[in-house]
């Protein structure tokens, strides 16, 4: 089941690169306004931006905890210093992440679009979901949440990739209408 969630990971992380190249190839700013600029007054501006932050803090701060997972299980510690660890630094790392975007939107004066509002609802389920399954495996040495510890986080990263995949897409599917139409205007 490790190998698996594993492999899902990579996957997703793979999925959202893309999902950033073609967010970079249908914003209305370019790649550097993206990362410092801030928007212009107009919702669909703010928008992309907005998805952009989240989408990118997104792709590093899950290739990182990547990483660092395999480091944590990698660890020579015992098992329950293994899980005290994971469990807790995941928590505080799904903590900073939402940190670190709500600090960009901050600097660049953007508003937060409704897709990250979601994708924050999710990152804080997800924190409590690791902070039941530290009680499960660590305070009460149980285990319940064996079933579904893996399957819920596995479907809410796919979820948010999904979430995070609705405007590039939209734009993907306005850029073929168009095409067959005859019209080749891509933006708005």
């Amino acid at each position: 089941m490790s190998s698996i969630l594993m492999n899902i990971g990579w996957t997703l992380i793979a999925i959202k690169v893309c999902l950033l190249l073609i967010l970079f190839v249908f914003t209305k700013d370019t790649v550097k306004s993206l990362f410092v600029a801030k928007p212009i007054n107009d919702k669909h501006v703010q928008f992309e931006h907005s998805l952009f932050m989240y989408v990118f803090a997104s792709v590093v701060f899950q290739l990182v905890g990547r990483f660092i997972s395999d480091e944590i299980l990698a660890a020579e510690l015992g098992v329950q210093a293994k899980r005290q660890i994971f469990y807790i630094f995941f928590c505080i790392y799904e903590g900073l992440f939402m940190v670190a975007v709500i600090q960009w939107h901050n600097y660049k004066r953007c508003e937060f679009a409704r897709i990250t509002t979601y994708g924050f609802y999710i990152c804080a389920m997800t924190v409590v979901l690791n902070l039941c399954r530290y009680v499960d495996r660590v305070v009460f040495d149980t285990d319940i949440l064996r079933g579904v510890y893996g399957q819920v986080v596995a479907l809410t990263n796919i979820f948010l990739c999904v979430l995070m995949a609705y405007y590039p897409f939209y734009r993907l599917t306005l850029l073929f209408t168009k095409k067959s139409s005859g019209n080749n205007k891509v933006h708005d």
